[in-house]
């Protein structure tokens, strides 16, 4: 119990944390033992697709920003099309245990969901494989958008050292020096 509290006391955003990890573990929890209390398959399925419509949103919307400094969107413009955005704030949101437990958070379900679908399969229980895949599309959605953002940030601070060092007149290869370094330090390499 209390390495519990210490973990809780290393965030920096424990509520947000909290709500990161709560729609989907209770997605899960109903998917496994839903069948336990008589329920039929449509009230859980629906259940279920609440939960992980809640996680999506406070995932997308709410996790990502405040504990890790990133947000992504589309945005539709006049002539139909799609442009995906991705921002990444310079200065970091939270603390290591944020980063921990948001990423950790989000890539443990989608492993999970996918047992669950190779399950699903070898059982041949189709109706359940289909809110499998819902699951794993918004999981996937999330991920995928993470990921673009941390490279954004990653891009972002290797334009911001090749500024300083041409600024400070270094040459090429103690620039792409730092570079290298800079990626390293804070994971983009």
């Amino acid at each position: 119990m209390q390495q519990v509290a210490g973990m809780v006391r290393g965030l920096k955003n424990p509520v947000t944390a909290f709500f990161h990890l709560l729609f989907k573990t209770l997605a899960i929890l109903v998917y496994i033992f839903g069948g336990l209390f008589n329920a039929s398959f449509v009230n859980l399925f629906i259940v279920c697709i609440l939960l992980l419509a809640f996680d999506f949103w406070t995932v997308k919307n709410v996790s990502g920003r405040l504990m890790v400094g990133l947000r992504w969107w589309s945005e539709v413009m006049e002539d139909g099309s799609t442009v995906w955005r991705y921002e990444s704030h310079e200065d970091r949101q939270g603390s290591s245990m944020d980063y921990w437990v948001f990423w950790v958070g989000l890539f443990v379900p989608a492993v999970v969901w996918s047992i669950f679908a190779i399950g699903s399969v070898f059982h041949f229980s189709f109706d359940w494989l289909l809110l499998i895949l819902t699951a794993l599309a918004l999981s996937g959605a999330n991920i995928v958008g993470y990921i673009n953002c941390k490279k954004d940030a990653g891009s972002q601070i290797s334009a911001g050292v090749q500024s300083v060092a041409a600024r400070t007149g270094m040459n090429a290869a103690m620039g792409s020096m730092m570079q290298s370094a800079a990626g390293k330090a804070f994971g983009f390499a």
